[in-house]
């Protein structure tokens, strides 16, 4: 089990380019299911998600394009980003919006960012093992709450991503990954007390 599941971590690739073909909605349905078993705090199962496919994707583009006028400045700029994501939305089959409420809690509201992350990458590694490709999204407009309130959110709501999914067209070779030993420090000793370390000297 354990090749499996790292052949699955190791092999799945971020997607840009994907073709056209539909992606049938139980096949998305079935995936979440299964995400869901991602770790939670006190099992709140903080994430939301919003799906978009079909005409409905009418909807997602409108807001993205709103936002977008709302805050590039520079005409020209504005009229370039809505042409391109107007055709990266259609092309694509499937759109998610995740997201998760906002707790007043500190506490609650890291417990719930890192379970709806958790989440998402279950999301991601079950999609590929289905053969399907997904890009995890941050763009700037995730940030505006008129945004959120035009697609049915909360002002505050957090969109932790937006996730683009279809049939990979292109999977690009991997880029190499620093060894976690750069970012690993192990602790196998107990402290030296201040007496100790004065009568080592």
């Amino acid at each position: 089990m354990y090749e499996m599941i790292q052949d699955t971590i190791v092999s799945r690739r971020t997607i840009r380019k994907f073709y056209p073909d539909d992606v049938p909605l139980h096949t998305i349905v079935e995936i979440l299911e299964d995400a869901k078993w991602a770790p939670n705090h006190k099992f709140r199962e903080p994430w939301e998600v919003v799906l978009y496919k079909g005409d409905g994707k009418g909807q997602l583009i409108d807001q993205v394009q709103e936002s977008i006028v709302r805050n590039e400045l520079d005409e020209e700029k504005s009229e370039k980003k809505k042409e391109k994501i107007n055709q990266f939305i259609n092309e694509i089959p499937i759109h998610l919006v995740v997201y998760m409420k906002s707790s007043e809690s500190a506490k609650e509201r890291h417990e719930d960012f890192a379970a709806t992350c958790a989440f998402i990458q279950n999301f991601q590694l079950l999609s590929w093992s289905k053969g399907l490709g997904v890009v995890w999204k941050t763009n700037g407009f995730i940030f505006d709450p008129v945004f959120r309130e035009g697609i049915g959110l909360e002002a505050d709501d957090v969109i932790v991503g937006m996730l683009h999914i279809g049939k990979p067209a292109v999977i690009p070779n991997p880029k190499e990954r620093k060894s976690i030993k750069n970012s690993l420090t192990i602790c196998d000793t107990a402290p030296q007390s201040k007496k100790e370390h004065s009568s080592s000297m």
